[in-house]
């Protein structure tokens, strides 16, 4: 087993050599192989493996990354300084989550030599007593190596074309390849500061604000990060190139201005300074919605980076594209995501599900309703395929919690349907509400607790909502059947929507669905509150309904399942137009009490053809006085039991 551990760590050792030059040579087979191999051995650390085992006991609020980077051995040193206050049950040991591809040579706490013990995933510290609650404690660990990538690319040493390209990419459990920390986004910092000596031709990307850049005289340069906003371990990030950079600016109000740093590649510059700018309305946009900008002191800002596709650190997205969506994605994450965390990973849809669906918001701001709606198309159909709740309870698979379609997709089609369900007014009032509650910002966050907010804002218990859209698993399949039935007054149009029950979580979905009636000439939306598997609804109508449809704006992820037909068949009339007379056949199922009955335009009764007992059946009906009637389109209607069906025809004369 051992020998077998160690082979793998090899490959996995040449996968990320081989993935250090461009991967513009690359194939996609050969890149998903590499993705799968990766994938695989995050995989085969388990649950455990996966799991932080740092000390919940011990509330970290500061980490000092003192890094010397180097391309050429590939290599890191570093000082990691974490500074934090003893809490809750105490122990004689503190534990960090570290790879032990991290070499540990010595630990400090509170200045003083410590004893310690690396295992595979962690680094444990022997304290020489157990410190009481409230107690503050520094703690210095030097360590080196060189990392080994996990997961989407924790920690990579790469290259584009001859020139060293360093990243990170930690989420969701990639910080301990790199750094010590407690590797779990439930323990934000209060504060970090990143510094980074490296190459003196390489500019160095990362968290909050550049406050000094050091020239060493060795041919190296030390860059000094300093973020000053709570931020989560996974969040912290550094890239590494020979950077070009240029800035754009987001006027927040008439005296105050913040900078949007920009370090790109060399060869994307041009495209990078055609397509970046656009993330200054993207910002007034957002900052309209949800509350301005939440790191306004400091920056926002992109660094190219190797991995495919965009990471949302926090005040300076890693991307190697500059599509608008994703860009809008990203920036939305600095609310979402960055500013309020999800708590644990089973909740990421509060991260990607919510930077998902402000990507449509944005276009709709942007470009207008259609825009919205087009985008909002692609995330239902792709939300209809995913499998499995939205709260993913099995984390262990770094492949299944990025699910695109199932925590991506499905997410942004949730709260898609919850503005429809809460109306545009009360649901903006909830996301704002939400990303401004005062224990949530800065902090992390529950699915509960952005329940809480919603139904808070809106005055509704919305349990049946989040029982079946984020715990439960599945879409409506709907089906429907209605009839038009004669009143003093009017008509009741009788609609049975029926839902198939394909599994117990829930059995079946309760939600208010649109139903839009159809006459000639003339339509109505209604709402009708659909909390059964089998329901029947009686709508009262002032004239001969012709086609009913169900949601037809598509606020649902559902499917409408061809409606259960009337079994009786209605056939077209024959001649038709018709000038004397007309000829009309149907087709009866089962014994059963017939209406054959012709309509005006107006809705009026011209003339009943059958009013009768038909047993099993094909028949005939003729209308032979045409002449005594005006030209003009009627109607004429085959009801039957719970079946109807309706036609048109043609007088001429």
């Amino acid at each position: 087993m051992i020998k077998r551990f160690i082979m793998i760590v090899v490959l996995l050792f040449n996968l990320q050599l081989f993935a250090q030059h461009s991967t513009s040579f690359i194939n996609q087979e050969e890149k998903d192989f590499v993705n799968d191999e990766k994938y695989r051995y995050s995989s085969r650390l388990g649950p455990q493996g996966l799991k932080s085992v740092a000390s919940e006991w011990f509330d970290v609020s500061y980490y000092r990354l003192n890094l010397i980077i180097t391309a050429n051995p590939q290599l890191l040193n570093g000082i990691v300084t974490i500074k934090g206050i003893c809490r809750g049950q105490l122990s004689a040991k503190l534990v960090f989550d570290l790879m032990n591809s991290m070499h540990v040579d010595s630990v400090k706490v509170d200045g003083m030599l410590n004893s310690f013990v690396q295992e595979a995933a962690s680094l444990n510290i022997n304290l020489d007593f157990v410190f009481p609650a409230g107690q503050w404690l520094t703690i210095d660990i030097y360590y080196r190596g060189l990392p080994v990538s996990t997961g989407f690319g924790s920690f990579m040493f790469g290259a584009h074309g001859d020139v060293p390209w360093i990243w990170s990419l930690s989420e969701p459990y990639g910080a301990r390849d790199w750094f010590p920390c407690k590797d779990h986004p439930s323990d934000k910092a209060d504060s970090a500061d990143i510094i980074v000596t490296c190459d003196s031709s390489f500019k160095v990307g990362s968290n909050g604000k550049l406050v000094s850049v050091k020239v060493n005289g060795d041919g190296t340069k030390t860059h000094h990060w300093q973020e000053r906003y709570p931020i989560a371990s996974y969040l912290i990030s550094v890239a590494i190139t020979n950077y070009e950079q240029f800035s754009n600016w987001y006027k927040y109000s008439p005296n105050d201005s913040m900078e949007i740093l920009n370090y790109v590649l060399p060869e994307n510059l041009y495209s990078a300074l055609e397509n970046l700018p656009r993330t200054v309305g993207m910002l007034e946009i957002f900052s309209d919605m949800f509350g301005l900008y939440p790191f306004i002191n400091e920056k926002y800002g992109h660094a190219d980076f190797g991995r495919g596709g965009a990471m949302e650190h926090q005040t300076m997205t890693s991307t190697t594209t500059y599509n608008e969506n994703t860009i809008a994605h990203e920036l939305a994450h600095q609310w979402f995501g960055d500013m309020i965390t999800c708590r644990t990973w089973p909740d990421l849809w509060l991260n990607e599900g919510f930077a998902q669906y402000a990507t449509a918001l944005y276009l709709e701001r942007k470009y207008g309703r259609s825009s919205y709606w087009n985008y909002m198309q692609n995330q239902l159909s792709n939300a209809r395929q995913a499998s499995g709740s939205l709260y993913v309870e099995d984390t262990t698979t770094v492949k299944i919690l990025f699910d695109v379609k199932r925590v991506y997709a499905k997410g942004a089609s949730v709260l898609h349907m919850l503005r429809h369900v809460l109306g545009d007014t009360i649901f903006f009032r909830a996301m704002f509400n939400y990303a401004n509650h005062p224990q949530l910002k800065y902090s992390t966050a529950s699915t509960e607790d952005f329940k809480n907010v919603c139904e808070q804002s809106s005055g509704k218990d919305l349990t049946y909502f989040f029982d079946q859209w984020i715990y439960g698993e599945g879409y409506p399949r709907y089906s429907k059947n209605w009839d038009l039935k004669d009143e003093s007054s009017g008509y009741i149009v009788a609609l049975n929507i029926k839902q198939t029950a394909l599994n117990n979580n829930p059995y079946f979905f309760i939600m208010p669905i649109d139903v839009k009636l159809i006459a000639s000439g003339w339509d109505t939306t209604i709402t009708v509150y659909n909390n059964s598997l089998d329901q029947l609804f009686n709508i009262p109508v002032n004239r001969i309904i012709e086609n009913i449809q169900i949601d037809p704006d598509g606020w649902i992820l559902k499917d409408v399942i061809e409606e259960f037909h009337p079994n009786f068949i209605l056939n077209q009339n024959h001649p038709n137009p018709c000038l004397t007379h007309t000829s009309i056949s149907y087709e009866v199922p089962s014994r059963m009490h017939v209406n054959l009955t012709v309509y005006n335009l107006l809705g009026q009764k011209i003339k009943t053809l059958v009013d009768e007992i038909n047993p099993v059946g094909v028949y005939k009906a003729s209308w032979t006085n045409l002449a005594d009637f005006p030209s003009g389109v009627y109607y004429y209607r085959l009801t039957g039991l719970n079946l109807t069906a309706t036609k048109k025809l043609l007088v001429l004369h």
